[in-house]
Order: C-alpha cells, then sequence, then structure tokens
C-alpha cells in the first residue's frame, strides 16, 4: 500500500481565522479611516478586554463547523490541481503522460471536527474531510480517475503565539497532514497501455500528491502571511520605525515580518457618526485594541480550564479640542494593567445556574481612558439645535423665562443648547440591578455605568435678526446613572429612570440679556436639562453587537464584576456573559403594543423647583397598556423621543418628567415585550399623544429690570461655535454608514466590547 500525504490548507486555516474572528467580531464602520502609526506603548492598556471560550462554546463550535467554515468560503473549499507532464520508463516501454493538461479541481468539504484544547497554547483539530473531484491523464494512454475520498481523517495543530516585540497575537498552522492510499481511487483507462498505467498506480499517486502538496504548501504560507503579517499599507505613515517595507510586509532587521494587529485599528470620526444626531461636532478619536499580551503562552497560558482564553490591548488617544480646558495633570485617570478577570471556574454566569459560551470582560481602567480621550478629542462638546426637536424653540423657552419673548419681539426663533464639559469625566461601572420603589415600579437600583461630568456648562442660544445670541449659562456637576438593556436584533440599549441625572450645584451666568433673577433661571435647570435630554441620549444611542462568522450573541447577563481593589465604589470590569446561537435561528414572535392615557396631573410650578420639599414633583401621565397573546409582558417608554425607561409591567405606566412642564403636544411611544425575553420586543412601538396645559402658578413677571437691549450688546457670547463651526439648523449633514443611534460614550464601550474588527 502507498501512501501519500495531501494539506488541504483552506479548512484549517478558516477554523483558525474563526479564533481570531471571535475576537475580532469582523464589523465594519465607514467612520473609522487607518491610523497615521502604532498608538503610543504609554497609552496602551494591558488586559483592556478579556474574553472566554468555554467548553460549551466548543461544544457548540464543533457541531456547526461545517456550515461556519461554508459560510467563510462561499467558492467552497476547492483547490486547483495544476497541469503536470511525466515521463515513465518501464520493462521495454516508455510512457509519456500529461496529467491534467486543461487543468483540474478538486473539491473538500468538512463532514465533522473537534477541537481539543491543548495547554498552554494550542487547539488540535481532528476532522473527517470529503473529497470529490475528476483528474485526467493522457499522453500516450487516456485515462480518467475520478476521486470520491469519504470521511477522511485530518489533523492540525492551530498554535497561538505572542510576538516579543509587541506583544500582540497571532497563530500558525503545524502538523497539517491526511493520509490518502492507493485504495481511495481506481483509474479509468483507455487503450492498450492501460493495464501498464494501472501498475504504475502507486508511483502515480506519490507523484502527484507530491506536486499538490507543493502548491498547496506554498497557498498555506501566503495565507498565513496575510493574516498574520503586518502589511506595508496597514498605517498611512508606512511601516513603523525599525522596519522596513518588502513591497507587502513590514519587516524587522532580522527580515521577520512585523505582526498583524488581530482587532480594531483606526481613527473614529466621531463627528461623522453622530452627524444625524449632533450636527457640526467636529471630533476624532484613535482607537487601539488588537489580542495580545505581555508574557509569553508558556508564562500566561491561552488554553485555561479546557478552554480558551484572549486577552487585548487597548488604546485611545486623541488631540484636545479647542472645546475642552487643559485638563489638571491629578485627574487624569492613570494608565496601567487591568486587574485579571477570574472567570467562572464552573462556567456558569455569577449569581445563577446558566452556562455560558462566550465571557467578555471590559477593565473599568480601559474604559476610563476611552471616555477621557473622548472628552479631550470633543466628543462631549454637543450643540443641539432646534433642527432636531419642535420642542427646542424661543416659544417653549418663553414659557420658562418670560423676558425670552421680549427679547425676540414675540417671534418663535430657533433654540441652541452647547453643552461644554469643564472637568475631566469619570466612570463607575456598577451590577447593573433594577429594584421596585414603593410605587410599584422598576427602577435602577445599582446603576450598570454612572457616568461623572463635573462642571458641565450648558449655554442657551437664541437667534435673533440672523445672529445667535447666548442668553444664559448654567453651570452644573451632572452624574447620568445608566441600566443596560437589548434590542431583538442584538444591540445594546441604553436605559434610563426618573432618577437618572444627579444635578450638583447649579450656578448662573451670561444671563445680562433676560430679565429673570439667576436663582430663579438656576430653578429651571431640571426642565431644562429634560428638554436636551432626549438629544443627549439619542447621542448615547443603541450600540451594535455585531455577527460573528455567521453566529449571533445571545446575551444572558451584563454586569459589574470583582470589586475595586482600591476600595473605592464599583468594579474593575464591565463583564458580559452569552451564549452563540445561529444568524439563521427564527427569533422569538414580537409582541403587540396597546397602549392609551388614562389621566394626566399636572402639579404647581412651585413644586418643580430642585429644592422644593422632599425634591421636585413632575408633572405626570397615566397609561393603560397591554400586549398581544397571554403570557406575561413588559413595556417601556419613551417622551419625546428621548431615552427609553426600564421595562416595567403593566397594566399602568406612568410617565413622569420635567419635560411635560412645557405646553403642548407631547408623544410617548411605549413597546412590549414578553417579560425576560428581550427578542420579543415589538417592533413597532405603540404612539400616544397628549397635549399638556401650562403648570399652575407658572410664574411671568420679571423678577429683576431687563438687561441691555440687544442691538446695543451686538452679540453677547458671540456666534456659537462647538469645536468647529456649526452647521445652520436643518443644513443637511454627511454621516457614515454605521446604522441609525451608534453611541457616543457607550459607542466606546461598544468598541470594546465587541464592535472589533482587523483592518482589511
Amino acid at each position: 500500500m502507498h501512501t501519500a500525504h495531501i494539506r488541504p490548507w483552506r479548512p484549517i486555516a478558516a477554523a483558525a481565522l474563526l479564533l481570531g474572528s471571535l475576537a475580532c467580531g469582523g464589523t465594519q464602520c465607514d467612520c473609522v479611516q487607518p491610523l497615521g502609526g502604532p498608538v503610543p506603548a504609554e497609552e496602551q492598556v494591558l488586559d483592556a478586554v478579556q474574553l472566554r471560550l468555554t467548553p460549551q462554546a466548543f461544544d457548540f463550535l464543533e457541531q456547526n463547523l461545517p456550515g461556519l467554515l461554508a459560510s467563510m468560503l462561499p467558492g467552497g473549499l476547492a483547490f486547483p490541481v495544476p497541469p503536470m507532464h511525466q515521463e515513465f520508463d518501464a520493462w521495454i516501454f516508455s510512457l509519456s503522460l500529461d496529467i491534467c493538461e486543461a487543468g483540474c479541481e478538486l473539491q473538500a468539504d468538512i463532514a465533522g471536527a473537534t477541537l481539543a484544547r491543548v495547554e498552554p497554547d494550542r487547539l488540535h483539530l481532528t476532522a473527517l474531510a470529503n473529497l470529490t473531484g475528476l483528474l485526467t491523464l493522457g499522453g500516450d494512454v487516456e485515462c480518467k480517475v475520478p476521486i470520491a475520498i469519504q470521511q477522511k481523517p485530518v489533523e492540525a495543530d492551530v498554535i497561538l503565539r505572542v510576538d516579543p516585540r509587541d506583544g500582540l497575537l497571532s497563530f500558525g498552522v503545524q502538523g497539517l497532514t491526511v493520509a490518502i492510499t492507493d485504495e481511495d481511487y481506481e483509474l479509468e483507462c483507455y487503450g492498450m497501455l492501460g493495464a501498464l498505467v494501472e501498475s504504475l498506480k502507486g508511483f502515480l499517486t506519490q507523484m502527484m500528491n507530491e506536486q499538490i502538496s507543493g502548491q498547496l504548501d506554498s497557498a498555506l504560507g501566503g495565507m498565513l502571511d496575510q493574516a498574520t503579517c503586518l502589511a506595508c499599507g496597514f498605517y498611512t505613515g508606512g511601516c513603523p520605525g525599525g522596519s522596513a517595507c518588502d513591497g507587502e510586509y513590514c519587516l524587522d532587521g532580522a527580515d521577520v515580518c512585523l505582526t498583524n494587529p488581530l482587532g480594531l485599528a483606526g481613527s473614529l470620526d466621531v463627528g461623522a457618526l453622530l452627524a444625524s444626531v449632533v450636527p457640526g461636532l467636529s471630533a476624532e478619536l484613535e482607537v487601539f485594541l488588537a489580542a495580545g499580551q505581555q508574557a509569553e503562552p508558556a508564562v500566561d497560558p491561552l488554553v485555561v480550564a479546557d478552554g480558551l482564553e484572549l486577552r487585548m490591548i487597548g488604546a485611545f488617544d486623541a488631540e484636545r479640542n479647542r472645546c475642552v480646558p487643559e485638563p489638571d495633570p491629578a485627574e487624569l485617570p492613570p494608565v496601567a494593567p487591568a486587574p485579571r478577570l477570574p472567570f467562572a471556574a464552573d462556567n456558569l454566569v455569577p449569581g445563577s445556574a446558566v452556562p455560558f459560551m462566550l465571557g467578555v470582560g471590559v477593565s473599568d481602567a480601559f474604559l476610563d481612558r476611552a471616555l477621557l480621550k473622548a472628552y479631550l478629542g470633543g466628543a462631549l462638546c454637543l450643540s443641539l439645535d432646534s433642527g432636531l426637536s419642535d420642542m427646542l424653540s424661543s416659544g417653549t423657552l418663553a414659557m420658562l423665562m418670560g423676558s425670552l419673548d421680549t427679547l425676540t419681539r414675540g417671534q418663535n426663533a430657533p433654540v441652541r443648547i452647547a453643552l461644554r464639559p469643564q472637568g475631566v469625566p469619570g466612570l463607575i461601572v456598577g451590577l447593573g440591578t433594577f429594584t421596585v420603589d414603593n410605587l410599584g415600579n422598576k427602577i435602577i437600583d445599582d446603576p450598570l455605568l454612572t457616568i461623572e461630568l463635573p462642571d458641565v456648562a450648558l449655554d442657551f442660544y437664541v437667534r435673533v435678526d440672523e445672529r445667535w445670541a447666548r442668553v444664559v449659562t448654567l453651570t452644573q456637576d451632572l452624574r447620568l446613572l445608566l441600566g443596560m438593556d437589548f434590542l431583538p436584533d442584538n444591540r445594546v440599549l441604553p436605559v434610563f429612570d426618573a432618577n437618572s441625572i444627579e444635578i450638583g450645584e447649579v450656578v448662573a451666568s451670561n444671563y445680562e440679556l433676560l430679565a429673570e433673577d439667576p436663582a430663579a433661571l438656576e430653578q429651571l435647570l431640571p426642565t431644562l436639562l429634560g428638554l436636551a435630554l432626549p438629544m443627549l441620549t439619542e447621542s448615547l444611542g443603541v450600540i451594535d453587537i455585531p455577527e460573528i462568522q455567521g453566529f449571533l450573541l445571545e446575551i444572558l447577563a451584563v454586569r459589574g464584576e470583582l470589586a475595586k481593589l482600591d476600595g473605592s465604589a464599583g468594579f474593575e470590569h464591565l463583564a458580559l456573559y452569552a451564549n452563540l446561537g445561529l444568524v439563521s435561528a427564527p427569533p422569538p414572535a414580537p409582541r403587540e403594543t396597546r397602549a392609551w392615557v388614562r389621566e394626566v396631573r399636572t402639579p404647581a410650578w412651585s413644586a418643580m423647583s430642585i429644592h422644593a420639599p422632599g425634591g421636585p414633583a413632575y408633572p405626570e401621565v397615566a397609561l393603560d397598556v397591554g400586549a398581544d397573546r397571554a403570557g406575561p409582558a413588559e413595556y417601556s417608554w419613551r417622551l419625546d423621543g428621548g431615552g427609553w425607561s426600564v421595562f416595567q409591567p403593566g397594566p399602568r405606566l406612568v410617565v413622569r418628567s420635567p419635560v411635560l412642564a412645557l405646553r403642548g403636544e407631547h408623544r410617548i411611544e411605549v413597546r412590549a415585550r414578553t417579560a425576560g425575553a428581550y427578542r420579543s420586543l415589538d417592533p413597532s412601538p405603540a404612539l400616544v399623544r397628549v397635549d399638556i396645559a401650562p403648570p399652575r402658578d407658572l410664574p411671568v413677571a420679571a423678577d429683576r429690570p431687563a438687561g441691555p437691549s440687544l442691538d446695543r450688546l451686538g452679540q453677547p457670547g458671540g456666534e456659537l461655535r462647538v469645536g468647529e463651526d456649526a452647521a445652520a439648523p436643518g443644513e443637511p449633514q454627511a454621516g457614515c454608514a454605521t446604522g441609525p443611534g451608534s453611541g457616543l460614550a457607550l459607542g466606546l464601550l461598544a468598541l470594546a466590547l465587541l464592535g472589533l474588527r482587523r483592518r482589511a
């Protein structure tokens, strides 16, 4: 029996690339452009993101690997057999053969596979391959060689490596073989020399496979280079210092290629990302997030407890925007390796008996750096105007600031609100738990994320005589308390409750054009913030969790993990636990929502003061709600296009907001889902419209003499500029194709969680 060795590289390399895709997601964003060069090492956070694939995940992958490979390689696992010529001398005969003179092709598919985990750094692939096709022999004899090899064992090792030069992760394939024998195929020959060819079958098998192996070895090497070597054009500035381009790849002084980052490396145009929500924003953020670690796998294993654990190196960088003051160095979060997240040894979601397939931990240190760089780059310098909401107009604000009507000569003029954070923001990761208040409403107990914005200046401008005039600035500390939920199309949704915004001491300034007393203006802040909040929360938006090569994530839990080691509030990691599912699997049937107004309650204006005894009392709209089909349902609402509320049980909802103090028609959207089943959410919310009368005892008289006229002052505060020049209200904005509602602060979280890709 003659045995030959064929190396079918494509199925094995695809399996190796699958592991990279699990870390990298495979998403794309037109707003990400190449970096000029590597992000400085002093900005990099080790263990910024950690991932664990459990044994249950590998069981799932093994069951679905054939379909996965087919989706990754839509052309199939085909490889060509090149034309070959061979001369044979046998006894008194000579034989001239042309093998595949016109070219041949063999098709392979994987019938089944297992991926054994071998500590500390390898996955051993054992697969069964089917190989089909037709080879031809010509020349002195004509033969057909039909190939129909079934259930042949294939074995290989995928080796995970850490580049000591930069800590980046790469991989290689070793020991890839499949044994093919003479008995695996038959010759169908014609002519007098057919029997002679049959006697040479063993030699012919060896010769053909040596030729094919050479071709496949070359293809495998090129494919691995493409996947693991840094291309010369990866950075716009060319190969990093100390390396040179050989025409394709960046090589160091020893002619070894630099490692290609498996992850995301690019410059994110935040202004373009949010163009449809915040026109005119100018902010760019350099992002680097790639699989890697400091130590070799022999010291810091990648295969742990029969699962695979990958770590990622993360960094953000940005030029300071002119809207941001120079920060105090003492306020900057440090760059330090994040504490290692100890994934549960039982592979269960903490606090439950539910097993998970994929665990992701995003370090608080990395999130702090992301928020810092977003702040410095101007991503939090927002400009909101009348083009985004009918409520944002001088006619609306004149209800709260009576002298504004005099300033605009009774006209309903456009309004802008500019948000200028003046202090370094902070972020605290919490448990993300909910509770029920004494009225039976579900509220946020321990916020998943607390975003602290110190010294936030809100500038209010009115367009008068074709000029933007600043009428007041309100400065305060803000804390934004967020929960998190999920949409049926697997997007992360930040959710709010009535206590999600905490306001520190309010100081009014630049109010010379108004007749109101500054103390009275400061009392307006909750309502004015409520007016701006819909647009601010829209900028937070939703976060796309991408498909992973034909799989989607079925989210099980998101929570804080590992209490802060320094004893401060919060947790060291934002952890996500999920199972893998098939994109082709049908989602649960969505619910259909019904909602109607039961009662409207408007308290006296004096009761809405932030200094009212017991806290402010805001207007309320009580709704009766229901959903189709039997079974428990829960409901979420949003007011005037703002953020979505925490899900509540029915059949009664209470919408409470300072925005309802504004006279006019308000829109309340309500959507239902089966309790606890986020993929059953109604995609078409029920819409309720409600007209609100002005609150009782609304002040209309000015508390002090009006200031100088606009004509005398010219342009108080000057033209509004946030970052760069803002476009006029209603002007079309160029955006980038990221889908609706891509996020700001939580958009950065998306990059950290799973919105990652290896730049093509």
